[in-house]
C-alpha cells in the first residue's frame, strides 16, 4: 500500500478484510456499503486463505483469522519457535476465553428452548447425572453452576484448556475421541468451525501428542 501513497491499514482492518475474503471464497455474500457482493466464480472446494506476517502482532492475527501464515523470521529454530508461539496466542483468542464461553449456558438456542435443550432434552439427564443440580430457568444458573456445566459438557475455553479437558477425559473415562459441536443459537446459525479446527491443528494436537 506504500507504494500506492495510502497509509498502511489498521490490524482491524486487515481483520476485516481477511474475514470478508474467507466468506467470498466461501461462497457467501459480504456487505459493502449499501449491498452485499458475492463472487460468481469461486473455488469449489475451500481455499485456504494465508497471510504475510513479520511481527508478532500479525502473526496473533493470523493464527486468529486466517488458515496460517506465511512468517518472515527467518531460518533459525529458535525465532521459528518463537514466531509460531503467537501463531498460537492467536488461535487462543480465536477459540475464546472462560469467561466469554460461559455465558454459553444461560442462554436460549430459540425463544421457546434453552441452549441446555439443544440438541435434546436429554442433556439435562446427563447433566444431572454428572452431579450437576439444574434450575427450572436457564436465567437462574449462577457463574459457578455455568462453569461446571461447561466442564461436563466438555470443550469449552481455550485451546490449551481444551487440550488439557482432553487429557483429562483420556485419564478418567478413557475417551479417546470426541466430537466437535460449535456453539451456536437459532440466529447466528452453524457455521464450519474453522477457528476450531485451526487451533485444534496449531495447539491441541501438538499438546496432545506431546
Amino acid at each position: 500500500m506504500e507504494s500506492a501513497g495510502r497509509r498502511r491499514a489498521s490490524l482491524e482492518s486487515l481483520c476485516d478484510d481477511v474475514v470478508a475474503i474467507r466468506r467470498l471464497l466461501a461462497g457467501e455474500a459480504v456487505p459493502s456499503g449499501e449491498t452485499s457482493v458475492r463472487l460468481r466464480n469461486h473455488p469449489d472446494g475451500r481455499l485456504p486463505v494465508l497471510l504475510t506476517a513479520s511481527g508478532p502482532r500479525l502473526l496473533e492475527l493470523a493464527g486468529e483469522v486466517a488458515d496460517g501464515a506465511l512468517m518472515l523470521v527467518g531460518l533459525h529454530p529458535d525465532s521459528v519457535a518463537a514466531a509460531r508461539e503467537h501463531l498460537r496466542i492467536g488461535a487462543h483468542r480465536a477459540v475464546g476465553e472462560a469467561e466469554a464461553v460461559g455465558e454459553w449456558p444461560p442462554r436460549w438456542f430459540r425463544p421457546d428452548q434453552p441452549w441446555l435443550e439443544y440438541p435434546s432434552r436429554s442433556n439435562l439427564r446427563w447433566l444431572r447425572e454428572a452431579g450437576l443440580r439444574l434450575p427450572e430457568s436457564p436465567e437462574h444458573i449462577a457463574d459457578d453452576l455455568a462453569e461446571g456445566i461447561c466442564d461436563a459438557f466438555g470443550l469449552f475455553g481455550g485451546a490449551e484448556h481444551c487440550a488439557e479437558r482432553l487429557i483429562r477425559a483420556h485419564e478418567e473415562a478413557g475417551i479417546d475421541h470426541a466430537f466437535l459441536f460449535p456453539a451456536h443459537t437459532f440466529e447466528t446459525g452453524y457455521e464450519m468451525p474453522r477457528a476450531e479446527v485451526e487451533a485444534f491443528g496449531q495447539v491441541i494436537r501438538p499438546r496432545l501428542e506431546a
